[in-house]
């Protein structure tokens, strides 16, 4: 009886931690409800929001040619207008580099002012509200 009380706690804990891990993800995963937002001739972005963290996922996709495709992953913090880049990678056709093993959570990210256009537009696309998601506020 107490075996079977142990398994039972021991999966009900490796769950939880799980759904907190998937939570605390910093980049757009599957599980997201992520939106397109822009698409260009080889560039385009999507983006996720957080409740639980009150921040938003941004993923970027350039098309590099035969080279393959950059991914690149922000979280924006509208409260203090900030941006951190959370996940750099070029996807080819024998796969990622560098191969991602890891996937950073919130709190490993490094927030700073946005300065140039590029990171700028990022921001305010999400942080004043341009992006419409699915009825979401991120404004609060």
């Amino acid at each position: 009886m107490i075996n079977k009380i142990a398994l039972t706690v021991g999966i009900f804990l490796a769950n939880a931690a799980f759904a907190t891990t998937q939570d605390n993800t910093a980049v757009v995963s599957d599980s997201d409800n992520a939106v397109m937002i822009a698409t260009a001739k080889d560039t385009w972005s999507m983006v996720a929001m957080n409740a639980n963290q009150g921040l938003t996922k941004v993923r970027e996709f350039h098309e590099m040619g035969d080279s393959g495709v950059q991914q690149i992953d922000y979280v924006v913090n509208c409260a203090d207008q900030t941006l951190a880049l959370a996940s750099f990678t070029v996807m080819t056709s024998t796969g990622r580099m560098p191969a991602r093993s890891v996937e950073p959570t919130f709190a490993e990210l490094s927030f700073y002012k946005p300065v140039i256009n590029h990171d700028r537009n990022i921001t305010a696309n999400v942080c004043e509200n341009r992006v419409a998601m699915n009825g979401a506020d991120n404004s609060k």
